[in-house]
């Protein structure tokens, strides 16, 4: 029976969730859908409009400066307009606790290899010359780039899970992601002695 209060979404409303079916699943995999093509739209709209606006600059020298700048205008344009339909999505997949389960499993072994990838060149001190210290060099530093962005994720995922178990993994991937944040704020921000 707690579980079952647990995970069910409509109860928070006062509405009995697992009764209430306002779309069907197919209007639902259609609004989602309809959310990513507004997406590439709006990603080829800003494409677009970067190329008018550069095109008619008088430099033309660098043509593999503008097509990178096209392709990121274009990118950022369709991330920020995919944001909604991917929370959407996140939240008609609420009742599938199996999925937040494997949510929170991932956020948690994210966060805990990227703690490892951050200390990491505490005890290592070799050369990239190893592929896998040079992965693991590589994601210490998008975590160590990336805090903000993953703390704000797993709070938002956090938030959106029906369960309690999948709550207190998501609970101690923030923790972790706060712990690399302490680590970035000591990285970048406390002086070190000159050599």
């Amino acid at each position: 029976m707690a579980r079952a209060r647990e995970e069910d979404p409509g109860r928070a409303l006062g509405l009995p969730g697992w009764q209430v079916h306002l779309m069907s699943r197919w209007a639902k995999v259609a609004l989602v859908c309809a959310g990513y093509l507004l997406a590439l739209v709006a990603g080829g709209v800003a494409s677009y409009m970067y190329n008018a606006r550069v095109s008619a600059l008088p430099y033309d020298t660098s043509g593999g400066m503008y097509a990178a700048g096209e392709f990121m205008s274009g990118l950022s344009a369709f991330f920020m307009v995919a944001l909604m339909p991917t929370l959407l999505m996140l939240w008609f997949l609420r009742r599938n606790w199996k999925l937040w389960q494997a949510i929170a499993l991932a956020s948690f072994g994210f966060a805990s290899v990227g703690l490892l990838a951050v200390l990491m060149p505490l005890v290592i001190h070799q050369s990239f010359s190893n592929p896998l210290i040079a992965v693991f060099s590589l994601l210490g530093l998008a975590q160590l780039l990336g805090v903000p962005l993953w703390t704000a994720a797993f709070m938002l995922f956090a938030f959106l899970a029906p369960t309690r178990p999948a709550r207190r993994l998501l609970a101690a991937a923030i923790g972790i992601e706060l712990l690399i944040g302490v680590c970035a704020a000591i990285h970048w921000f406390v002086p070190r002695p000159p050599l």
